[in-house]
């Protein structure tokens, strides 16, 4: 790029599009094109395409010197010229990524074959700017003086999910011991984290990620809200580095809702608990469902997440616990000394992933469940160069219907060869599944009472029948 002449050409252009590539990326594809044209003639100058002495020196110095300056001459420009400036993630590789719906069948695994050309997908209307995204169903809005949600509009019923600012990060003393004994429920907020840079890092067709950047002492939190064309939930992917001691962090979430109803995911199974802000367990899911005021309808937020497992709900607001800083290891009635020095909770790098799902009606029809498992229990993505193999390009090994029967459990047996399968009822109501193991050759049917819990033996031997057990794999005597 000739910097005498860009600011002219940047005067002519409608469209300029900058490849910020990091200096790995620029010799990588110089040599790439160097392999793929080899011997082949330069038209201007009749000679053999070779990289010069020169070409590798402008190269290396390209990031020091060329790239701020170029930088500098489009920063000029953006009000008159529509300016793209395209890196890659993964900067220091040159790597870029890709995103797609990808539609895989139940427990198994399916090939994609990435090639260009033009896409067949249909996808909703995705709009984004520095602090909004939405899709066909919700508008999310980001404060961008607090960085907290300042609205997620249900724009198919018309109402606002909260009732104020939610995502809020706020600092909570906490005293007590790592085990918190004697400790009902963490209430003394001492602090809030101030917002160091919000804006708009990803936006393409699939979907819009909105990020917020947050300070509080030595702490630093970042949130990415990604809002996607055709999914009807915010899925938040959260980065702590935390510096403090004595101090837990929550995420707080107000609704608008009356009548609260808090329902928590327990092993195989929920359980609705009282809303009076005490601290309660609870797995990959909360719900709170209620009424909404507005228009008198049910209506519910399940907040999902993937390694969290504190929470309390008052006053229609719920808080997450994200972590807590007590002294490791310390038990009551010991009592710390001030001039000793002790290793402290969850300190450094964490990451999790949460999301919001509301929605109409109760949890147990707004698939919930199965949300929780897909945040969980996402896919293992596997790159692979193209070869010949004996495998099919798509396979389901286990298959479940209807939905509210969930499978927990696919595994070999303790005491043989012989396959388990565990599954649930997980929305209340009686159901008759058809359970399937195309693999095997297999076909369950079997009737599950609310929240029942089944566990069958697939024998080795396709000639034998399907066994139910209990749950220690063992045949129950007939009465």
């Amino acid at each position: 790029m000739r910097l005498s002449t860009l600011e002219e050409r940047l005067v002519a252009a409608d469209t300029v599009v900058f490849l910020d590539l990091a200096r790995v990326a620029l010799f990588w594809g110089v040599a790439r094109r160097r392999a793929r044209h080899r011997g082949r003639m330069d038209p201007s100058t009749g000679v053999a395409d070779a990289i010069s002495p020169s070409l590798v020196k402008w190269m290396w110095r390209f990031h020091s010197r060329d790239r701020p300056r170029i930088l500098a001459i489009l920063e000029r420009h953006t009000e008159t010229t529509r300016i793209v400036i395209l890196r890659s993630r993964a900067a220091t590789r040159g790597r870029n990524r890709l995103s797609f719906v990808a539609r895989l069948p139940a427990m198994g695994y399916r090939v994609y074959r990435v090639a260009p050309g033009t896409s067949t997908e249909n996808h909703p209307p995705l709009q984004a700017d520095g602090s909004s995204a939405e899709n066909d169903r919700f508008r999310l809005s980001l404060d961008a003086d607090t960085g907290s949600i300042s609205s997620l509009y249900d724009k198919k019923k018309q109402i606002e999910v909260f009732g104020g600012p939610a995502a809020r990060p706020v600092v909570v003393e906490d005293q007590s011991d790592t085990w918190s004994h004697g400790v009902v429920r963490f209430g003394d907020e001492i602090g809030a984290f101030y917002v160091e840079r919000i804006g708009l890092v990803e936006q393409g067709p699939v979907k819009a990620v909105l990020r917020v950047e947050s300070r509080y002492g030595s702490s630093r939190l970042v949130q990415d809200f990604t809002v996607y064309a055709g999914l009807d939930r915010v899925d938040v992917e959260v980065t702590v580095d935390w510096r403090e001691q004595f101090e837990a962090l929550k995420l707080r979430f107000p609704v608008n809702l009356d009548l609260l109803r808090a329902t928590f995911e327990i092993p195989y199974g929920s359980i609705e608990r009282e809303v009076d802000g005490a601290e309660q367990p609870g797995q990959g899911w909360l719900d709170l469902s209620g009424i909404m005021p507005e228009t008198g309808e049910t209506y519910g937020l399940s907040i999902l997440n993937d390694g969290k497992y504190g929470f309390d709900v008052r006053d229609e607001e719920v808080g997450l616990t994200v972590l807590r800083s007590p002294i490791y290891a310390h038990h009551d009635p010991f009592v710390p000394q001030p001039d000793e020095s002790y290793s402290f909770v969850d300190q450094g790098i964490q990451r999790f992933t949460y999301a919001l799902l509301p929605h109409s009606g109760g949890w147990e029809a707004a698939g919930t469940v199965r949300h929780a498992a897909e945040i969980n229990q996402s896919p293992i993505v596997v790159i692979e160069t193209y070869h010949e193999g004996p495998l099919p390009k798509k396979v389901s090994y286990l298959s479940v219907e209807p939905d509210n029967v969930i499978a927990e459990v696919l595994k070999r047996a303790e005491d043989d060869d012989d396959l388990i399968v565990r599954c649930r009822e997980a929305c209340k109501k009686a159901t008759r599944a058809k359970i399937q193991l195309p693999r095997w050759a297999r076909e369950i049917e079997a009737d599950f009472a609310p929240c029942e819990i089944k566990t069958f033996r697939v024998p080795r031997d396709e000639n034998l029948p399907v066994i139910e057990t209990n749950l220690l794999e063992l045949e129950e005597p007939e009465e």
